[in-house]
């Protein structure tokens, strides 16, 4: 197995954006002021694009704090900010009334006024964000002492990201993490790591076809055939794609039938802010979902993503110089533009069905102007996923070759870049979990 050598550097927003923390730069400095790092990617509320950190400067994440005097966090009173927007205004974030550090009181010669702070992203106000509060966030509570964020999955409306914020992580597995609790006066800012709470199915980071890390719906050819002159090259064989459709199964591959939420149905979860876990409240059950990645212009109006330019069909080219490079052995990834991102619930078990429509063409110089011959070909498979975890992106790699493709299925934390899943120090080309078929390519 190959392996490569990934840089899971954190992108970090401070002032201008650039790579360091810096001190909150105001005459006031005993202002609350707060920053926000993230390696990871996010969905918008309301979006249908896959966007990075920078697009969190437009979108704003929620704060709770709670002041407990002299004593620790015991339970969250939200006195001190409620729902509080923080958003960007270059060149930092912002958020109004500001708020003070507690100074010390009664005679205390060191700062020993406590306030703790717990965030989500993406901000939400639940009067503004669902007109009827049937999916994404919907409201928040205090519960067992913790702030709640409540959150619906719907069946029949796009699902949004929901991010974490905390503080620290430590090194090692099982990962134990920190938050912004028991804070006294400082001139440096809260600062937030935002950890994604849902998981998703295939989809880009940047739709950037050379950028394979990012991805998570692939293509290449097969390592083990290799035709006349190669793939994608002048007088060898091209193998461009039409069409490549993601949709949940309506049976399993033991073809039993699945059972998904209905078309009115939401499923319920929340978020507790001061320990990062995500929890179905009711019953779990998958919900259908369809990605359509087409060079079809017409499906891409309707709503489709479009697939690569060098990847995507041309119907009818003038000859063979004209074609499309086409999928070749290196991986890359499927999407030029992204649509409706694939948003799975912590705890299901999905099971996909894939169709791609490709065209073979041979370069052949005895084949009149053309100069190629032409045969088109859709594969279809059917791909099972473990038991969905969150802050996790489940890829697709869809291998083709000549006359038949494979699927591939693997899971990695939905991050930049391939990652260490099972935790042996080792970052591998493909991850650890693999489902194959067909197994006779």
């Amino acid at each position: 197995m190959k392996k490569s050598i990934v840089y899971a550097a954190v992108a970090v927003l401070a002032l201008a954006g650039c790579a360091k923390v810096t001190v909150f730069d105001n005459a006031d400095k005993d202002a609350v002021a707060f920053g926000a790092y993230s390696g990871r990617t996010i969905v918008k509320a309301g979006s249908t694009e896959d966007i990075t950190l920078d697009n969190l400067k437009s979108i704003g994440f929620g704060v709770f704090a709670t002041y407990s005097g002299v004593d620790d966090f015991s339970a969250a009173t939200d006195d001190f900010m409620y729902n509080q927007q923080v958003s960007f205004t270059d060149p930092d974030w912002t958020y109004s009334p500001i708020k003070y550090w507690p100074n010390p009181t009664n005679g205390q010669s060191a700062d020993a006024q406590k306030v703790s702070f717990f965030a989500y992203a993406p901000y939400c106000d639940p009067e503004d964000a669902a007109a009827d509060n049937s999916y994404g966030i919907t409201g928040f509570k205090v519960e067992g002492g913790h702030d709640i964020v409540e959150y619906k999955f719907a069946s029949n409306k796009p699902n949004v990201d929901l991010l974490w914020g905390y503080k620290t992580k430590s090194t090692t597995q099982p990962y134990t993490y920190t938050v912004n609790e028991n804070l006294t006066r400082t001139t440096d800012k809260v600062s937030f790591i935002f950890q994604h709470m849902l998981s998703k199915l295939a989809g880009s980071q940047d739709g950037d076809p050379a950028t394979v890390g990012a991805n998570g719906l692939i293509i290449k050819t097969s390592p083990t055939v290799d035709p006349t002159n190669g793939f994608g090259v002048d007088n060898g064989t091209k193998i461009t794609v039409s069409k490549i459709v993601v949709k949940s199964a309506d049976t399993d591959l033991n073809g039993d039938p699945i059972v998904y939420a209905a078309d009115d149905e939401t499923i319920d979860g929340q978020l507790d802010l001061y320990t990062g876990e995500f929890t179905v409240t009711g019953t779990v059950k998958n919900i259908k979902f369809e990605q359509t990645v087409s060079a079809d212009a017409t499906d891409v109006a309707a709503g489709a993503s479009e697939l690569a330019d060098d990847l995507k069909e041309v119907a009818s080219p003038a000859n063979f110089a004209a074609v499309k490079p086409g999928v070749k052995k290196e991986a890359v990834n499927v999407y030029k533009d992204e649509n409706d991102p694939l948003i799975l619930i912590p705890g299901t078990t999905p099971v996909v069905d894939v169709t791609i429509t490709y065209v073979v063409r041979t370069y052949d110089e005895k084949l009149g102007t053309k100069q190629y011959s032409e045969v088109p070909q859709t594969v279809y498979g059917k791909v099972a996923f473990p038991t969905i975890e969150k802050n996790k992106k489940y890829n697709l790699l869809i291998i083709v070759g000549l006359n038949d493709a494979k699927f591939e299925a693997t899971v990695e934390d939905w991050t930049i870049g391939r990652t260490d899943v099972n935790g042996d120090g080792v970052v591998d080309e493909k991850d650890d979990i693999n489902v194959w078929l067909p197994e006779n390519l």
